[in-house]
């Protein structure tokens, strides 16, 4: 798998520098070489997507190739070596409410945007960035996967992880001499009063995530299998999630351990009890950090907190752009959000019109008529927080339909995620699976702030995560044995 990722960036490298092919041309012989990798092993060929999703910023800053395309390049790859050279291991997901909300969700996009005149070259590629996350879910979902199988999946994630969270916690400690390095992005700003860390990636929005994905998954190994070691690197990878200067992490692996003390509180007193270690780890976490912690916060309030009159303004029939140019970015994208859901019952704007990628690189009428055009980060000139949410993109382009459909895709998806955690199974898949509605739930609260369902490397790891415990948990019998049905059927001689 990791020589193939190598090979994978390096083809890419070369098809753009000596054949001068371009982002798409990079993109798609990148693509190529992952998805042969899993037409012939797809236990492989899924890990080394992630993997090359996850770091194709990285290879970017290192060669200067640009591989904007690279998700959208390989996945109907993946869906083609499915249903030809892996349709032994096809098994179609029966369409129960969750599938229905989602096409609820879909068709509601599509209708919105044909009734609100949007262009096609507009709407449709934003439907196909809207659509790719769900899309590799149920690709995942699909699989036949065993619990060895997902064992070699899950072990060589975590070894990519790991290995960014440690470069991260290195780069902290021994300051500008490892953090000069070419082997990290340059990256050279502060916050709170903290130099921040980046490790291999562009962003250290990137790093307080994965080390908090890890993390999660971490703890919900030591509850499930009692291993003292995973505690320990758990909370060295939450200790280090601050270190990227966002508060999301922090919070999102709050509500990831909330979620937990419930899982366990319900299986009972005996279960909660695996959970003191990690109460008592926390308290002294908090303790220590708080000063710096507190400051992230104070920070929040004075960043996010909008006087009525400002409020107010933004729901007005002819709003005031010079009195709403104050406004903080992401409190307009929601506040704006329920201004276009009240006006444009019940459909929206339609897709690429708000608080998308595509409303950004075609930008969008809509933010003149909300009077959000000549707020710093969503201006046509300057448009770099657009998409810094999820959920008004939502309400903004597919109306209250939309909205309420999505919510109930994501919420029966967490439903059965809790469900799944509470099987009978082998202790590592149970753990597995624990970790799975562990992050799900911390990609939930990360919604709040980032476009996290549809933007690279996230979506995937959080859906393709999703869709690896619903696949395992009609493989394996409570047993652990391997149904029948999940043996791919030998080939005709």
């Amino acid at each position: 798998m990791l020589t193939a990722s190598v090979v994978a960036f390096a083809l890419g490298v070369a098809t753009e520098q000596l054949l001068d092919g371009g982002p798409i041309v990079a993109s798609v012989a990148t693509a190529a070489v992952v998805a042969s990798l899993f037409a012939v092993r797809p236990i492989d060929g899924l890990p080394a997507f992630l993997v090359v999703v996850l770091l194709a910023d990285t290879v970017e800053v290192w060669s200067g190739v640009d591989l904007r395309y690279l998700d959208e390049a390989t996945l109907p790859m993946l869906g083609l070596a499915l249903v030809t050279t892996q349709r032994s291991r096809l098994s179609i997901v029966r369409p129960r409410l969750r599938e229905a909300m989602l096409a609820v969700f879909l068709i509601t996009a599509v209708l919105s945007s044909v009734v609100n005149a949007v262009p096609l070259n507009v709407w449709l590629p934003a439907l196909g960035l809207l659509g790719k996350g769900f899309a590799f879910f149920y690709l995942v979902a699909m699989l036949r996967i065993t619990s060895g199988e997902l064992h070699r999946i899950a072990s060589v994630l975590f070894a990519v992880a790991l290995t960014i969270g440690g470069l991260g916690i290195a780069q902290f400690v021994g300051g500008d001499l490892v953090r000069d390095l070419p082997l990290f992005p340059p990256y050279d700003q502060e916050r709170a009063g903290i130099p921040l860390v980046n490790s291999l990636f562009r962003h250290p929005a990137l790093y307080g995530w994965i080390t908090v994905f890890t993390g999660l998954f971490l703890f919900a190994r030591f509850v499930v299998l009692r291993e003292w070691w995973a505690l320990g690197l758990a909370v060295l990878l939450t200790a280090a999630s601050p270190l990227s200067g966002r508060r999301t992490p922090i919070l999102g692996m709050f509500v990831g351990l909330i979620t937990l003390f419930a899982r366990q509180a319900s299986v009972g007193r005996r279960a909660l009890r695996t959970m003191v270690p990690i109460a008592v780890l926390l308290v002294l976490l908090v303790v220590v950090s708080l000063p710096v912690l507190g400051r992230f916060y104070d920070m929040t309030l004075a960043e996010y907190a909008e006087p009525p009159e400002l409020v107010e303004e933004i729901f007005a029939d002819d709003p005031d752009p010079s009195e709403l140019k104050a406004m903080a970015p992401r409190n307009a994208l929601y506040l704006g959000s329920l201004a276009i859901t009240r006006d444009h019952l019940p459909f929206g704007v339609g897709l690429g019109r708000f608080a998308s990628h595509m409303s950004r690189e075609t930008y969008s009428p809509v933010y003149e008529t909300y009077g959000l055009h000549r707020i710093h980060g969503l201006s046509e000139r300057h448009p770099i927080a657009i998409t810094d949410t999820f959920w008004p993109m939502i309400a903004g382009e597919t109306g209250a339909i939309g909205l309420l459909a999505a919510l109930a895709w994501f919420a029966l998806t967490a439903r059965d995620l809790w469900r799944a955690s509470s099987r009978s199974t082998p202790p590592h898949v149970r753990a597995f699976t624990l970790g799975a509605l562990l992050v799900f739930a911390e990609a939930l609260v990360r919604s709040l702030t980032s476009a996290v369902f549809v933007a690279p490397p996230i979506a995937y790891f959080a859906l393709g995560t999703a869709g690896l415990v619903l696949a395992i948990a009609r493989t394996t019998t409570p047993h652990g044995s391997v149904s029948p049905a999940a043996v791919p059927p030998l080939a005709p001689r």
